[in-house]
């Protein structure tokens, strides 16, 4: 018995023009092959859905009408190729849904749509859940001032910028949204010193209430700090690890020696100060210049003392919930804020 062959698939004169002119024979060929017997069904909607965008958007014309129809097929063919990788146990990289469909894709909004969660979605929900704090602590102590989140790929970006106008000045503020269980490592320190040699004052904010900085003095030295760094990610890397949170410790561990090692000869020098004491020359108008690092039960207590219990409840919830239980109906997960 023959078996009955399925029709060839009609992309459509639009499609074909906007494939020749950006060579993208071969991401067309991906995508029908991801879409498989829904292929022309799939096409087919994409071009009543791109003909509805156009007429509802003035910024679109109907030369638009290849392009949208394509990232359509694209995307709808991403979304079926992160289910297939989903099934055999696979995860599914940007870099794979670019090469293979030419989409450019927020990664954990593509797993949404797939029925699925992404693991950075948890990240980024912790990152935003304290960003919301934050921003709530910093403009109700200063009404005045004004925030911004620097753009990635501009060199040194922490995750807000605090302006003050009249008199001027700006202090960088970098916040890390640990489960309480994880301790705030030289790689961090690290980093605000050297937020602290460009912008002059770093504040770094953590969700741990344990962090490394104990054993430092109020001078912080570069040096010292990969030092002693070196000595305690190697002593944990080499430490057998049989459960899982060994295991995760183990790769943070190597993770850490990485980067640490990559700024050995890094020579920096800063001052450490509390909280406090930062506030008070906020309020005086001439931030310190250092670094200052809060932890999260000190955190936790500024919100409290400021009134914003309901972010210092947030706070402690990204300090105690493991990924898959944390939630929040008031803040996004999807994307990292800024």
């Amino acid at each position: 018995m023959r078996k009955e062959l399925s029709p060839p698939i009609k992309v459509g004169t639009a499609v074909t023009n906007h494939v020749k002119r950006y060579t993208l024979h071969e991401k067309l060929r991906n995508i029908i092959g991801l879409l498989g017997k829904d292929g022309q069904q799939v096409i087919d909607w994409a071009y009543e859905e791109a003909e509805r965008r156009i007429s509802e958007h003035k910024s679109l014309k109907k030369s638009n009408r290849g392009g949208l129809v394509f990232d359509l097929i694209g995307y709808e063919a991403a979304v079926t190729l992160v289910k297939r990788n989903n099934s055999k146990g696979r995860m599914t990289t940007k870099n794979e849904i670019r090469v293979k469909t030419g989409q450019k894709v927020e990664m954990p909004l593509l797993y949404r749509d797939a029925g699925l969660r992404h693991p950075q979605e948890a990240r980024n929900l912790r990152h935003n859940m304290f960003h919301e704090a934050f921003l709530a602590l910093i403009m109700l102590l200063f009404p005045d001032v004004t925030t911004s989140v620097p753009t990635t790929g501009e060199g040194l970006t922490p995750d807000l910028m605090v302006h003050h106008n009249d008199p001027d000045w700006t202090i960088s503020v970098e916040y890390k949204g640990y489960r309480a269980l994880t301790l705030l490592g030289e790689s961090e320190i690290l980093k605000a010193m050297r937020y602290q040699a460009d912008f002059g004052t770093a504040w770094l904010v953590t969700t741990t209430p344990k962090s490394s900085i104990s054993q430092y003095s109020k001078m912080l030295n570069a040096q010292d700090v990969v030092k002693t760094g070196l000595v305690r990610l190697r002593r944990m890397y080499r430490r057998k690890a049989y459960t899982t949170e060994q295991k995760e410790n183990r790769g943070i561990a190597k993770k850490g020696l990485s980067h640490l090692e990559k700024h050995k000869d890094l020579q920096l020098k800063c001052k450490l100060y509390s909280a406090e004491e930062l506030l008070d020359s906020m309020r005086n108008n001439k931030p310190l210049k250092g670094v200052i690092i809060t932890t999260g039960l000190e955190f936790v207590d500024m919100l409290k003392e400021a009134g914003l219990h309901q972010d210092a409840d947030n706070v402690l919830r990204v300090m105690k919930l493991p990924a898959g239980s944390l939630h929040s109906d008031t803040v996004t997960s999807v994307r990292l804020i800024g």
